[in-house]
């Protein structure tokens, strides 16, 4: 004999097929257990809206009152018709009332013995001027103090601006003007590149001079600016692309006295 156990066959698929069959059909009772049987499903109709015409004052104020009920911020916000309307909406005045006060009278401790004692004692200390209504003082004697001019010995050359740092290369003999006059200073603006030559001198004294002499030494000292040059700047470029320098001549001239006319 064979002692060996016969071993399981695996479902078939109809035994599977059963199964599920089997399981489908119990949740279907479930459900249909569980679930409501009515005998007539009912369909719900919406509320129509209804028109009403109050004709009395009093009716209308009870259509008011019935609406506020239903309003859903009747407590969340303030209104006249809701619980807090009369105290939010319509407060009340205050009322103030001053009080009646009045405090007694309290005099201030005073010793009269004291009083003017530092107007007693400077008196005292003092003693009394002098009047003489006969002495008149005598009168300041009044003094002015003049200011002697700096008379020039001889014509100078003044240089202002930037260009004070640049010395000239030579400089030019100034000459002096017969005139009866002073002469004023002339001013001439000039640009200077960076290799110390004048370019664009122009007169910076005021047009429209009457004094021939001073036109004249106006217009010698235009010749003489066009005659300079200026010492070459310190470490300039080697283009000539650098923009010139502006600077001021000052002419100060010295004037002597003129010659006698001949008779």
């Amino acid at each position: 004999m064979n002692g060996s156990l016969p071993e399981d066959s695996p479902w078939s698929r109809q035994r599977w097929f059963l199964l599920v069959l089997v399981i489908f059909g119990l949740h279907l009772a479930a459900l249909w257990l569980v679930s409501e049987r009515t005998g007539q499903v009912r369909l719900r109709t919406e509320p129509r809206a209804m028109a009403r015409w109050q004709t009395s004052p009093a009716g209308a104020q009870k259509l008011l009152d019935a609406l506020e009920v239903s309003d859903p911020t009747l407590f969340a916000m303030v209104n006249t018709g809701g619980f807090s309307g009369a105290a939010w909406l319509q407060p009340p005045p205050p009322t103030y009332r001053a009080s009646e006060w009045t405090d007694a009278q309290r005099w201030l401790a005073q010793p009269v013995q004291t009083l003017g004692e530092a107007f007693q004692h400077f008196a005292t200390n003092q003693r009394a001027p002098l009047f003489e209504p006969a002495r008149k003082p005598e009168a300041p004697v009044p003094t002015l103090a003049v200011r002697q001019p700096v008379l020039r010995e001889r014509s100078r050359l003044i240089v202002e601006g930037s260009l004070v740092q640049r010395p000239l290369v030579q400089s030019p003999p100034l000459r002096s003007w017969p005139a009866a006059d002073v002469l004023a200073d002339t001013r001439v603006q000039v640009l200077v590149d960076a290799d110390g030559l004048i370019f664009s001198p122009r007169l910076l004294s005021p047009g429209g001079v009457q004094d021939p002499m001073q036109r004249a030494a106006d217009q010698h000292a235009i010749e003489l600016t066009r005659a300079l040059r200026f010492a070459p700047a310190p470490g300039r470029p080697t283009t000539s692309s650098a923009p010139p320098e502006p600077g001021t001549l000052v002419f100060q001239w010295h004037t002597t006295a003129p010659p006698a006319a001949s008779k």
